[in-house]
């Protein structure tokens, strides 16, 4: 794998799909034991002007895995990540790849609130190409925005992502930004910026399968159309 395509490869890693579905936090502040997504999850996407499709297919643990589909159902890339928000694995173009991380440390910023941060130091590698690289990550939640959605105006948690890798010692950094409903557990946008490279991304509508607990009055919003996870 040359350099360019790895670099490229592992910057689509660290943000491109930084979207899944997370728990949110409750009225009282307790952290669930498990992410609060459902598999069968449908989050359509408008990113360049292009449709792309997500779906939920698995929940092991804390691990929340999402299939991106372009708008033909092709296989765009699968991507596991912890809680919904940090990646940890997953396949893209064909090349699978995996992390080391310290979870309790991710667990520092959980539940969301502003003002909360951690830092993350692991490995991704390339499962088959024997290739890694070394990542240090600053997460922060730093404020609060309401976006405009066919649904109504959205309260979300603005979280920052501040990567730095290192790959046969030449360093790269990128900059993330997610917009985060805590109330329906979504991320909204995704704004990703790195050296020559950017790319944005923003939910427009959600399918979501009814919850067996959930009350006919919240069931009869999802049925709505109301833009939610």
């Amino acid at each position: 794998m040359t350099e360019n395509k790895f670099v490229r490869a592992f910057i689509r890693f660290i943000g491109l799909f930084a979207f899944v579905l997370i728990s949110a936090c409750d009225a009282a502040d307790r952290l669930p034991s498990s992410p609060g997504a459902l598999v069968g999850t449908r989050a359509f996407i408008k990113m360049h002007g292009q449709d792309v499709i997500a779906e939920v297919t698995g929940i092991e643990d804390k691990l929340v895995t999402t299939e991106f589909r372009d708008w033909r159902g092709g296989l765009i890339r699968e991507v596991s990540l912890y809680r919904g928000l940090f990646p940890v694995g997953g396949v893209d173009q064909g090349l699978r790849y995996e992390t080391t991380i310290d979870d309790s440390v991710l667990e520092d910023i959980f539940p969301l609130k502003v003002g909360k941060t951690t830092g993350v130091k692991g490995t991704m590698f390339y499962v088959e190409g024997g290739q890694s690289a070394d990542f240090w990550t600053h997460i922060e939640v730093v404020g609060e925005k309401t976006i405009d959605l066919k649904g109504g105006p959205q309260r979300t948690l603005v979280i920052e992502m501040d990567w730095e890798f290192e790959w046969n010692g030449v360093k790269r950094r990128k900059k993330d930004t997610i917009y985060f409903d805590p109330e329906r557990s979504m991320v909204l946008k995704s704004v990703v910026r790195a050296e020559n490279y950017q790319n944005y991304w923003v939910v427009f509508s959600v399918e979501e399968p009814e919850r067996p607990d959930a009350p006919a009055s919240r069931q009869q919003q999802r049925r709505s159309g109301t833009v939610m996870i």
